[in-house]
């Protein structure tokens, strides 16, 4: 990551208590970075704190709903404080329904076009000052859903959001190249999270499971499910490619290959 005046690194991890956002941000205190960690719930975030200290980097802590209108500006006000200078910020938090066209609700895309497009930027926007201070760098996290459709499986809406992302992210590498601020995406496959096993492969009977589980087989050319690890270890060398930027990094075991 990039270094300034023999100060570590500070990373913006939203969504950082737990799966992708906490193996990212595990990575990233690995590499030397000082965390700020952003999610909603107070006793998560407390506890990835101290699973994180164990690499001697300062974590942070900042309890927020990013589904509220004001969120962004009131995580800016407090990052503000404890810091003038961002090196990378990891927009991770997002959200999925998946409904037929028939079934699509308002509400549901109003949730995602929130979550998923305008909360990135928002806080980017917010974040650029600290960012343009550390010639930092935004990682976006996306999906294989902007380009890869699964049969029986409709997406529409969450896809269109996805694919939102990925344009926003190309658009903001080019406003932002010149200004030395970098902006990459990653679009995991699908990995096995917290999120993964609650509310998809938890409910599944055994033969249902079975069933999965070759499916994973013939879909990924390396045969698994990715694991919080692979999309961290990816984030990690983003925060500190410093001349990449503009990519959107499929980390998915060769799935959108096939």
């Amino acid at each position: 990551m990039h270094e300034h005046r023999n100060t570590a690194p500070l990373a913006l991890v939203t969504g950082g208590s737990e799966g992708l956002g906490l193996a990212i941000a595990d990575a990233l205190a690995a590499d030397g970075a000082n965390l700020i960690l952003v999610a909603r719930n107070h006793d998560k975030l407390q506890a990835a704190a101290k699973e994180l200290g164990r690499h001697g980097t300062t974590v942070h802590t900042v309890s927020a709903d990013l589904s509220a209108l004001d969120a962004p500006a009131q995580i800016a006000e407090q990052v503000g404080n404890l810091s003038d200078r961002v090196d990378t910020l990891v927009n991770n938090v997002g959200t999925a329904h998946f409904a037929s066209l028939a079934d699509t609700t308002i509400d549901a895309m109003n949730t995602m076009w929130h979550l998923n497009v305008q909360v990135p930027l928002l806080l980017s926007q917010q974040m650029l000052p600290a960012l343009l201070n550390g010639h930092g760098s935004i990682i976006n996290i996306s999906s294989y859903w902007a380009h890869k459709m699964v049969a029986g499986r409709h997406s529409a809406a969450y896809s269109a959001t996805r694919g939102a992302l990925n344009s926003m992210t190309r658009a903001l590498a080019n406003e932002l190249g010149p200004q030395g601020v970098r902006v990459n995406a990653i679009a995991p496959g699908a990995v096995h999270t917290p999120t993964y096993e609650r509310s998809y492969l938890a409910p599944m009977t055994a033969e249902q499971r079975a069933v999965h589980d070759q499916q994973i087989e013939h879909s990924y050319p390396l045969g698994r499910l990715g694991t919080a690890h692979d999309i961290a270890t990816a984030a990690a060398y983003l925060a500190s490619a410093q001349w990449t930027t503009g990519a959107i990094l499929a980390v998915d075991g060769g799935l959108t290959i096939r």
